[in-house]
Protein backbone atom coordinates (compact mmCIF):
# COMPACT_ATOMS: atom_id res chain seq x y z
CA UNK A 1 0.00 0.00 0.00
CA UNK A 2 1.18 2.85 -1.02
CA UNK A 3 1.37 6.07 1.11
CA UNK A 4 0.78 9.84 -0.31
CA UNK A 5 2.55 12.77 1.19
CA UNK A 6 -1.14 14.49 1.74
CA UNK A 7 -2.75 11.27 3.25
CA UNK A 8 -3.33 10.50 7.40
CA UNK A 9 -0.22 9.40 8.51
CA UNK A 10 -0.76 6.15 9.68
CA UNK A 11 0.45 6.29 13.15
CA UNK A 12 -2.93 7.59 14.41
CA UNK A 13 -1.62 11.05 15.06
CA UNK A 14 -4.24 12.51 12.70
CA UNK A 15 -1.40 14.44 10.93
CA UNK A 16 -0.98 14.68 7.28
CA UNK A 17 1.78 11.56 6.69
CA UNK A 18 4.60 14.33 5.36
CA UNK A 19 4.09 16.57 8.70
CA UNK A 20 4.57 13.26 10.52
CA UNK A 21 6.73 10.50 10.09
CA UNK A 22 6.89 10.97 5.80
CA UNK A 23 9.58 13.52 6.71
CA UNK A 24 11.54 11.33 9.46
CA UNK A 25 13.24 8.17 9.66
CA UNK A 26 11.18 5.03 9.80
CA UNK A 27 9.92 3.31 12.78
CA UNK A 28 7.47 1.48 13.77
CA UNK A 29 4.10 2.49 14.72
CA UNK A 30 4.77 -0.39 17.77
CA UNK A 31 8.09 2.41 18.45
CA UNK A 32 6.43 5.48 18.53
CA UNK A 33 3.38 4.08 20.77
CA UNK A 34 5.55 3.46 23.04
CA UNK A 35 7.79 6.18 23.56
CA UNK A 36 4.33 7.92 23.92
CA UNK A 37 3.33 5.69 26.78
CA UNK A 38 7.14 5.78 28.40
CA UNK A 39 6.09 10.09 28.53
CA UNK A 40 3.29 9.29 30.14
CA UNK A 41 4.65 7.12 32.98
CA UNK A 42 7.21 9.81 33.29
CA UNK A 43 5.02 12.78 33.52
CA UNK A 44 3.15 11.30 36.30
CA UNK A 45 6.43 11.08 38.07
CA UNK A 46 6.74 14.74 37.21
CA UNK A 47 2.47 15.53 38.58
CA UNK A 48 2.71 13.41 41.66
CA UNK A 49 2.61 13.54 44.53
CA UNK A 50 0.79 16.42 45.17
CA UNK A 51 1.71 18.84 48.23
CA UNK A 52 -1.21 17.46 49.84
CA UNK A 53 -0.39 14.14 49.81
CA UNK A 54 3.14 14.96 51.75
CA UNK A 55 1.72 14.68 55.00
CA UNK A 56 0.37 10.62 54.89
CA UNK A 57 3.46 9.78 52.64
CA UNK A 58 5.26 11.00 55.67
CA UNK A 59 3.96 8.70 58.28
CA UNK A 60 3.72 5.88 55.37
CA UNK A 61 7.90 6.35 55.01
CA UNK A 62 8.19 6.60 58.85
CA UNK A 63 6.25 2.80 59.43
CA UNK A 64 8.32 1.59 56.37
CA UNK A 65 11.73 2.82 57.42
CA UNK A 66 10.99 1.55 60.78
CA UNK A 67 10.27 -2.49 59.34
CA UNK A 68 12.83 -2.30 56.13
CA UNK A 69 15.56 -0.25 57.68
CA UNK A 70 18.59 -2.42 57.23
CA UNK A 71 17.30 -4.59 54.31
CA UNK A 72 17.28 -1.42 51.17
CA UNK A 73 18.90 1.71 51.34
CA UNK A 74 16.64 4.56 52.51
CA UNK A 75 16.21 6.19 48.97
CA UNK A 76 15.11 2.57 47.81
CA UNK A 77 12.48 2.48 50.67
CA UNK A 78 11.02 5.77 49.81
CA UNK A 79 10.67 5.37 46.25
CA UNK A 80 9.25 2.26 46.90
CA UNK A 81 6.50 3.82 49.56
CA UNK A 82 5.91 6.26 46.50
CA UNK A 83 4.87 3.79 44.17
CA UNK A 84 2.97 2.34 46.73
CA UNK A 85 0.95 5.22 47.75
CA UNK A 86 0.09 6.02 44.16
CA UNK A 87 0.00 2.84 42.28
CA UNK A 88 -1.73 0.93 45.15
CA UNK A 89 -2.81 2.63 48.10
CA UNK A 90 -4.39 5.81 46.33
CA UNK A 91 -5.38 4.17 43.61
CA UNK A 92 -7.88 6.38 42.85
CA UNK A 93 -4.89 8.84 41.45
CA UNK A 94 -3.56 6.97 38.62
CA UNK A 95 -6.65 6.48 37.53
CA UNK A 96 -7.40 9.94 37.60
CA UNK A 97 -4.00 10.78 35.27
CA UNK A 98 -5.00 7.99 33.03
CA UNK A 99 -8.83 9.44 32.28
CA UNK A 100 -7.07 12.84 31.63
CA UNK A 101 -4.27 11.41 29.31
CA UNK A 102 -7.42 9.40 27.21
CA UNK A 103 -8.63 12.79 26.97
CA UNK A 104 -5.48 14.00 24.87
CA UNK A 105 -4.47 11.20 23.43
CA UNK A 106 -5.16 10.73 19.55
CA UNK A 107 -3.09 7.82 18.46
CA UNK A 108 -5.23 4.81 18.29
CA UNK A 109 -2.84 2.55 19.67
CA UNK A 110 -1.86 4.61 22.84
CA UNK A 111 -5.72 4.45 23.45
CA UNK A 112 -6.13 0.53 23.07
CA UNK A 113 -3.50 0.36 25.71
CA UNK A 114 -4.27 3.04 28.21
CA UNK A 115 -7.80 1.39 28.34
CA UNK A 116 -6.46 -1.12 29.99
CA UNK A 117 -4.03 0.82 32.45
CA UNK A 118 -6.59 1.92 35.14
CA UNK A 119 -5.56 -0.50 37.73
CA UNK A 120 -1.64 -1.23 38.06
CA UNK A 121 -0.69 -4.99 39.76
CA UNK A 122 1.30 -6.10 42.31
CA UNK A 123 2.96 -9.36 41.46
CA UNK A 124 4.66 -11.70 43.07
CA UNK A 125 5.61 -14.26 40.01
CA UNK A 126 7.90 -17.16 40.10
CA UNK A 127 9.74 -17.38 36.36
CA UNK A 128 8.49 -20.36 34.84
CA UNK A 129 10.25 -19.45 31.34
CA UNK A 130 12.75 -17.10 30.31
CA UNK A 131 13.47 -17.17 26.44
CA UNK A 132 13.20 -15.37 23.29
CA UNK A 133 12.52 -11.99 24.60
CA UNK A 134 9.76 -13.34 26.96
CA UNK A 135 9.45 -13.99 30.32
CA UNK A 136 6.38 -16.11 31.84
CA UNK A 137 5.97 -15.51 35.10
CA UNK A 138 3.28 -17.61 37.36
CA UNK A 139 1.39 -15.30 40.21
CA UNK A 140 2.47 -16.88 43.50
CA UNK A 141 -0.69 -16.28 45.24
CA UNK A 142 -3.45 -16.85 42.81
CA UNK A 143 -1.66 -19.11 39.94
CA UNK A 144 -2.02 -16.73 37.60
CA UNK A 145 0.51 -17.22 34.38
CA UNK A 146 1.17 -13.56 32.61
CA UNK A 147 3.85 -12.63 29.86
CA UNK A 148 6.56 -9.80 30.06
CA UNK A 149 9.05 -8.58 27.81
CA UNK A 150 12.70 -9.70 28.57
CA UNK A 151 15.38 -6.94 28.60
CA UNK A 152 18.10 -8.36 25.71
CA UNK A 153 20.61 -9.63 27.55
CA UNK A 154 19.04 -9.76 30.54
CA UNK A 155 20.64 -12.84 32.82
CA UNK A 156 18.46 -11.89 35.53
CA UNK A 157 14.89 -13.79 35.21
CA UNK A 158 16.07 -17.25 36.06
CA UNK A 159 13.71 -20.35 35.65
CA UNK A 160 12.51 -20.63 39.51
CA UNK A 161 13.34 -17.32 40.62
CA UNK A 162 11.25 -14.25 41.44
CA UNK A 163 10.08 -11.18 40.28
CA UNK A 164 8.78 -8.66 42.85
CA UNK A 165 6.92 -5.54 41.75
CA UNK A 166 4.15 -3.35 40.07
CA UNK A 167 3.11 -3.95 36.96
CA UNK A 168 0.00 -3.16 34.00
CA UNK A 169 -1.76 -4.79 31.42
CA UNK A 170 -0.16 -4.72 28.20
CA UNK A 171 -2.99 -5.49 25.97
CA UNK A 172 -0.39 -5.91 22.89
CA UNK A 173 0.89 -9.15 24.47
CA UNK A 174 -2.41 -10.47 24.54
CA UNK A 175 -4.94 -10.97 27.30
CA UNK A 176 -2.17 -12.19 29.68
CA UNK A 177 0.84 -9.42 28.71
CA UNK A 178 1.85 -7.19 31.13
CA UNK A 179 4.90 -4.68 31.20
CA UNK A 180 6.64 -2.44 33.94
CA UNK A 181 5.53 0.57 35.30
CA UNK A 182 8.05 0.65 38.44
CA UNK A 183 11.95 -0.89 38.54
CA UNK A 184 10.77 -4.75 39.40
CA UNK A 185 13.29 -6.83 41.63
CA UNK A 186 14.70 -10.73 40.21
CA UNK A 187 14.98 -12.46 43.41
CA UNK A 188 16.46 -15.76 43.87
CA UNK A 189 14.29 -19.01 45.23
CA UNK A 190 15.84 -18.47 48.33
CA UNK A 191 12.55 -16.48 49.09
CA UNK A 192 10.51 -19.21 49.11
CA UNK A 193 10.51 -19.78 52.70
CA UNK A 194 9.38 -15.92 52.93
CA UNK A 195 6.71 -16.82 50.95
CA UNK A 196 4.78 -18.94 52.74
CA UNK A 197 4.09 -16.89 55.39
CA UNK A 198 3.21 -14.21 52.94
CA UNK A 199 0.83 -17.08 51.63
CA UNK A 200 -0.65 -18.08 54.71
CA UNK A 201 -1.63 -14.38 55.43
CA UNK A 202 -3.30 -14.49 52.25
CA UNK A 203 -5.01 -17.18 53.19
CA UNK A 204 -6.23 -15.56 56.99
CA UNK A 205 -6.58 -12.50 55.44
CA UNK A 206 -9.76 -14.34 52.88
CA UNK A 207 -8.78 -10.87 50.48
CA UNK A 208 -8.39 -11.52 46.67
CA UNK A 209 -4.95 -10.88 45.94
CA UNK A 210 -4.76 -7.17 44.44
CA UNK A 211 -6.87 -6.52 47.49
CA UNK A 212 -4.73 -8.56 50.25
CA UNK A 213 -1.59 -6.50 48.43
CA UNK A 214 -3.17 -3.49 48.91
CA UNK A 215 -3.33 -4.16 52.97
CA UNK A 216 -0.03 -6.29 53.60
CA UNK A 217 2.98 -5.27 51.02
CA UNK A 218 4.73 -3.98 53.95
CA UNK A 219 4.41 -7.43 55.51
CA UNK A 220 4.94 -9.57 52.33
CA UNK A 221 8.29 -7.83 51.90
CA UNK A 222 9.55 -8.00 55.60
CA UNK A 223 9.21 -11.84 55.03
CA UNK A 224 11.00 -11.51 51.76
CA UNK A 225 13.89 -10.20 52.90
CA UNK A 226 13.83 -11.72 56.41
CA UNK A 227 14.08 -15.30 54.32
CA UNK A 228 16.93 -13.76 52.19
CA UNK A 229 18.67 -12.72 55.36
CA UNK A 230 18.18 -16.02 56.93
CA UNK A 231 19.63 -17.74 53.79
CA UNK A 232 22.54 -15.25 53.52
CA UNK A 233 23.34 -15.72 57.23
CA UNK A 234 23.25 -19.40 56.95
CA UNK A 235 26.42 -19.14 55.14
CA UNK A 236 28.26 -17.30 57.78
CA UNK A 237 30.18 -18.67 60.98
CA UNK A 238 28.75 -19.79 63.82
CA UNK A 239 30.41 -16.69 65.78
CA UNK A 240 29.03 -14.07 63.47
CA UNK A 241 25.64 -15.54 63.42
CA UNK A 242 25.67 -15.01 67.20
CA UNK A 243 27.01 -11.68 66.75
CA UNK A 244 23.82 -10.64 64.85
CA UNK A 245 21.41 -12.58 66.35
CA UNK A 246 22.11 -9.60 69.38
CA UNK A 247 22.00 -6.68 66.87
CA UNK A 248 18.91 -4.92 67.90
CA UNK A 249 15.35 -4.14 66.06
CA UNK A 250 16.03 -7.74 63.96
CA UNK A 251 12.65 -10.40 64.00
CA UNK A 252 13.10 -13.74 63.67
CA UNK A 253 12.53 -15.27 60.21
CA UNK A 254 10.54 -17.68 61.66
CA UNK A 255 8.15 -15.13 63.04
CA UNK A 256 4.45 -16.77 62.94
CA UNK A 257 1.68 -14.48 61.48
CA UNK A 258 0.01 -14.00 64.42
CA UNK A 259 3.13 -12.37 65.88
CA UNK A 260 3.75 -10.27 62.87
CA UNK A 261 -0.16 -8.80 63.30
CA UNK A 262 0.95 -7.94 67.09
CA UNK A 263 4.38 -5.94 65.60
CA UNK A 264 2.51 -4.09 63.18
CA UNK A 265 -0.18 -3.08 65.81
CA UNK A 266 2.88 -2.06 68.02
CA UNK A 267 4.73 -0.41 64.92
CA UNK A 268 1.35 1.28 63.81
CA UNK A 269 0.90 3.32 66.85
CA UNK A 270 4.49 4.11 67.17
CA UNK A 271 4.25 5.16 63.28
CA UNK A 272 1.21 7.34 63.82
CA UNK A 273 2.13 8.86 67.18
CA UNK A 274 5.33 9.81 65.85
CA UNK A 275 7.53 7.99 68.21
CA UNK A 276 10.72 5.89 67.63
CA UNK A 277 12.59 4.14 70.43
CA UNK A 278 15.08 1.85 69.34
CA UNK A 279 15.28 0.26 73.18
CA UNK A 280 11.40 -0.66 73.26
CA UNK A 281 11.09 -2.27 69.82
CA UNK A 282 14.49 -4.29 71.02
CA UNK A 283 12.72 -5.37 73.80
CA UNK A 284 9.22 -5.80 71.87
CA UNK A 285 10.67 -7.87 69.17
CA UNK A 286 12.49 -9.99 72.07
CA UNK A 287 9.84 -10.78 73.81
CA UNK A 288 7.28 -11.40 71.39
CA UNK A 289 9.76 -14.13 70.32
CA UNK A 290 10.86 -15.61 73.77
CA UNK A 291 7.53 -15.97 75.27
CA UNK A 292 4.66 -16.04 72.13
CA UNK A 293 1.61 -14.27 73.95
CA UNK A 294 -1.72 -15.04 72.61
CA UNK A 295 -3.89 -12.05 73.11
CA UNK A 296 -7.20 -12.54 71.65
CA UNK A 297 -6.99 -9.21 70.54
CA UNK A 298 -4.13 -8.64 68.69
CA UNK A 299 -3.13 -4.65 69.86
CA UNK A 300 -3.23 -5.53 73.69
CA UNK A 301 0.51 -6.53 73.75
CA UNK A 302 1.08 -3.76 71.59
CA UNK A 303 -0.43 -1.58 74.49
CA UNK A 304 1.54 -3.68 77.03
CA UNK A 305 4.77 -2.48 75.46
CA UNK A 306 3.59 1.11 75.31
CA UNK A 307 2.86 1.27 79.11
CA UNK A 308 5.89 -0.56 79.93
CA UNK A 309 8.00 2.31 77.32
CA UNK A 310 6.03 5.22 79.69
CA UNK A 311 6.94 3.35 83.36
CA UNK A 312 10.27 1.77 82.02
CA UNK A 313 11.46 4.06 79.54
CA UNK A 314 10.37 7.60 78.94
CA UNK A 315 7.29 9.37 80.39
CA UNK A 316 8.36 12.02 77.74
CA UNK A 317 8.09 9.94 75.14
CA UNK A 318 5.16 8.14 76.36
CA UNK A 319 2.75 10.69 77.80
CA UNK A 320 -0.07 8.81 77.76
CA UNK A 321 -2.51 7.44 81.24
CA UNK A 322 -3.29 3.81 81.14
CA UNK A 323 -6.72 4.70 80.07
CA UNK A 324 -5.25 6.70 76.73
CA UNK A 325 -3.12 3.59 76.11
CA UNK A 326 -6.44 1.07 76.53
CA UNK A 327 -8.15 3.54 73.76
CA UNK A 328 -5.77 3.82 71.35
CA UNK A 329 -5.94 -0.20 70.81
CA UNK A 330 -9.49 -0.66 71.81
CA UNK A 331 -8.53 -2.72 75.21
CA UNK A 332 -9.13 -2.99 78.70
CA UNK A 333 -7.33 -0.85 81.35
CA UNK A 334 -6.85 -4.36 82.70
CA UNK A 335 -5.50 -5.74 79.98
CA UNK A 336 -2.99 -3.19 79.45
CA UNK A 337 -2.09 -4.06 83.11
CA UNK A 338 -1.77 -7.24 82.44
CA UNK A 339 0.77 -7.33 79.40
CA UNK A 340 2.71 -4.30 80.85
CA UNK A 341 3.94 -6.91 83.59
CA UNK A 342 4.43 -9.63 81.06
CA UNK A 343 6.82 -7.37 79.47
CA UNK A 344 8.29 -5.93 82.51
CA UNK A 345 8.69 -9.32 84.11
CA UNK A 346 10.45 -10.49 81.04
CA UNK A 347 12.67 -7.68 81.23
CA UNK A 348 13.48 -8.02 84.30
CA UNK A 349 14.64 -11.57 84.26
CA UNK A 350 16.24 -11.88 80.97
CA UNK A 351 17.45 -8.29 79.77
CA UNK A 352 18.61 -6.77 82.34
CA UNK A 353 21.94 -7.99 83.56
CA UNK A 354 21.70 -9.70 87.42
Amino acid sequence: MTIGRNDSCPCGSGKKYKKCHGGKEVVSIQQVADEELDLIIQNFYNEYPERKDMYELRMLLGKWNARLKGFWPPNQIQQQVVDYYLLLQKQDIWKKYVVKQLQKTVRPSVIQVLETWTSPMMLIGEVLEASQGIIKLKEYLDGNVYELDSVEGDSTAKVGSYVVGIVLPNSRRGLNGIMVITSLAFMPNWISDGLKHVKQLAKESKLDTQAFYREHLLECLMFINESQKSDQESLRSVDESEQLESTTQQIDPKITTKQMEMLVAFEDMMSEQDVNNDELHRIFNSYLMECSPNPRKTGAVAAGAIRFGRERLSAEEFPWTNKDIAAMFDVSTSTVQKYFEEIDSFYSSALVPA
